[in-house]
């Protein structure tokens, strides 16, 4: 196993690039498609529910993906398990651009989202390989700086090729992106995988019975979790309550959704800087206090109907405290299991990804497409996170 040391300058530099680029690569196939799905559900004339069941599938599979790539990579190094996942994305985002049905159109989208997953799982185990816990957290944090900087302005991108294409313009970019995601993996990317596990069944089984028996680990993965639904269920709502209801066009919302998402991106530079200062648990619980502050009042403001800004404002910050959240939550995750990096990454994964896709599954039978029916949603798994952090001693 490298140490911090040995990749540092350029090298480091690149490094994030890249797994940054590989971590994005999935969020930007929905945050990119955001702006379309009134255009979808219009070209297969579907429900408002078979719509956002394209979100609710790829968000599913984008979970339990992570259960295959993460033992294989652990087996087979980091990289031929990366390429397969990566040539699955491309070809179903290639099979999006020439759909004529609804439902074959939702299949699609799991398996664009069970290749892409592949990236995301793999990226973490990678920062694993090659970095201590403190090294960790600030590589975590500027991977997600990085890496949200593209969805940040997806949805403004997507905005504009709706303009002046169709919304399948959207997946024939997405196409283009994987094949230059597939090439800087092949030519600039090492393995970081030096000793393998041999492949069997029940090494495989034993690796995440291992995994799964550390509590603390299942702890830090749930606030990950809960904090990660949070921030799907408002993905999944945002569109029809900023253009449903508060009447914003496909551009407008584009420049919102990239205002919100800058807000992570400043909070995940900030915590990038304050995770060599302070503790990664001090940082955590000033996140989830800060967010539920946040959720509360943008209920409250939408119960009293404040209007649009008062539920903007409580929305960036809620959104921007994941800048926090996220990598100090992985982060204390990932460091308990260096010889399993891509087992405890899958598990990490499936539980955020999984609980994800649940609730854009319920935004869609709750029909939560109001601001009060949405910071509900939103607010309910932060609470839970909450009640976790202060329930259990959280003790490294």
């Amino acid at each position: 196993m490298q140490s911090s040391s040995k990749i540092h300058g350029f090298s480091k530099f690149k490094l994030i690039i890249i797994l940054a680029f590989m971590s994005s690569i999935a969020p930007l196939s929905t945050d990119m498609y955001l702006p379309a799905l009134s255009h979808v559900q219009s070209s297969f004339e579907a429900s408002e529910f078979l719509t956002q069941l394209s979100l609710a599938s790829f968000f599913i599979a984008f979970a339990f993906g992570q259960l295959i790539y993460g033992p294989l990579s652990d087996i087979f190094g980091r990289k031929m398990p990366l390429i397969i996942g990566i040539l699955i994305f491309i070809a179903s985002s290639l099979g999006c651009v020439m759909v004529d049905n609804i439902y074959v159109f939702i299949t699609l989208r799991f398996f664009e989202a069970l290749g892409g997953c592949a990236g995301v799982v793999i990226a973490r185990a990678i920062v694993n390989d090659n970095f201590d816990i403190k090294d960790a957290a600030g590589i975590y944090a500027l991977m997600m700086v990085f890496s949200s900087l593209a969805p940040m302005l997806s949805p403004t991108f997507g905005g504009i090729l709706l303009r002046y294409f169709s919304w399948q313009s959207i997946f024939a970019v997405l196409f283009m992106l994987g094949i230059l995601l597939l090439l800087f993996i092949i030519f600039g990317l090492k393995e970081s995988m030096v000793e393998r596990v041999k492949f069997s069944h029940k090494a495989t089984i034993n690796s995440y019975k291992f995994v799964l028996k550390e509590p603390i680990f299942i702890l830090y993965c749930l606030i990950g979790a809960l904090a990660s639904a949070v921030l799907f269920a408002y993905i999944t709502g945002s569109s029809f309550v900023f253009m449903g209801y508060f009447g914003l066009d496909e551009t407008k919302y584009g420049i919102l959704f990239g205002i919100n998402s800058f807000s992570f991106v400043l909070f995940a530079n900030i915590n990038a800087r304050f995770s060599r200062k302070f503790d990664c648990e001090i940082l955590l619980k000033f996140a989830l206090i800060t967010m539920l502050v946040a959720l509360i009042f943008i209920s409250f403001a939408a119960f009293i109907q404040l209007g649009f800004w008062a539920f903007e404002v409580g929305v960036f910050i809620a959104i921007g405290m994941l800048g926090f959240i996220l990598p100090n939550s992985a982060t204390l995750a990932m460091a308990r299991f260096k010889d399993h990096s891509g087992t405890a990454s899958a598990v990490l994964g499936v539980m955020q990804f999984g609980l994800a896709g649940v609730i854009a599954f319920g935004v869609g039978v709750l029909e939560a497409n109001t601001p009060l029916f949405l910071a509900l949603v939103m607010l309910v798994p932060c609470v839970m996170a909450v009640i976790l952090r202060y329930k259990y001693t959280l003790d490294r």
